[in-house]
């Protein structure tokens, strides 16, 4: 039966992760193992993770088994994106940040329709708050995204994918473009990238974005435009490798 890892790095916001892991609790229908990288979270998110969240893996029908991993520093996004693929042992991929919320279905839905378009990549949950244009194969329709990369708040890839491309950029810093890195590789391969018709929603945003994570997140943003703009050109041009290996 086929089975996915689903592949979750976290840094404190304890609240927020509570609530993505009670979406994916309630709105994932095949069997799935969740690993966990933590970024030495102060807040009680280990503490939660070891504790009330494993103790329920019984009761979970569909979660197989939990895997967590705790940093002793904050390593950052990408480092911890790629920590968890290593610890990743399933067919199927799935990166999500630790402050979203899923539609019912959305990993099925994603699989099946990966298996029946092999021009696609990488299909995701849209966060992005802005639709694009539906396209329709059989059974499903989606969103297919003709430009840019997909936020990998979530996605889902097949193992395939992973071992053409390898892992995340670490070039960015602690947060940066290692998404938009990682969709442009995809592209770069001559592969699609999609959003299921039915989006997510992004609890981290508003009220949840500001201050000085918000204007950390803001500033790497720019400092990183332009090794990601260089990036995108060799990775064109062929001057860089689309492979990434993994680094400790």
């Amino acid at each position: 039966m086929t089975c996915a890892s689903l592949m979750i790095v976290t840094y404190n916001r304890i609240e927020l992760t509570k609530q993505t892991l009670n979406s994916i609790f309630e709105n994932t229908d095949c069997p799935y193992n969740l690993v966990v990288v933590d970024n030495n979270s102060t807040d009680g998110t280990l503490e939660y993770l070891y504790g009330a969240c494993a103790d329920e893996i019984s009761e979970r029908g569909f979660l197989k088994g939990f895997k967590i991993h705790r940093n002793e520093q904050n390593r950052g996004i990408a480092v911890g994106r790629n920590q968890a693929l290593q610890l990743a042992e399933d067919e199927w991929l799935s990166t999500l940040d630790n402050d979203v919320l899923v539609p019912k279905g959305w990993l099925t839905q994603c699989i099946e329709i990966l298996r029946d378009n092999p021009m696609y990549g990488m299909l995701g949950v849209n966060m992005e708050g802005v639709t694009y244009p539906l396209v329709k194969n059989g059974y499903y329709e989606w969103q297919d995204k003709p430009r840019g990369n997909l936020g990998t708040a979530c996605t889902v890839f097949h193992r395939s994918l992973h071992q053409m491309l390898g892992y995340f950029n670490t070039e960015y810093g602690l947060y940066g473009e290692e998404d938009a890195d990682f969709g442009m590789r995809v592209r770069v391969l001559g592969l699609k990238l999609g959003y299921l018709k039915e989006a997510g929603k992004h609890v981290g945003e508003g009220e949840n974005d500001i201050g000085e994570y918000r204007d950390f997140k803001t500033a790497s943003h720019k400092a990183n435009l332009k090794k990601f703009n260089e990036n995108c050109s060799s990775y064109i041009s062929g001057k860089k490798s689309i492979y990434i290996p993994f680094k400790k």
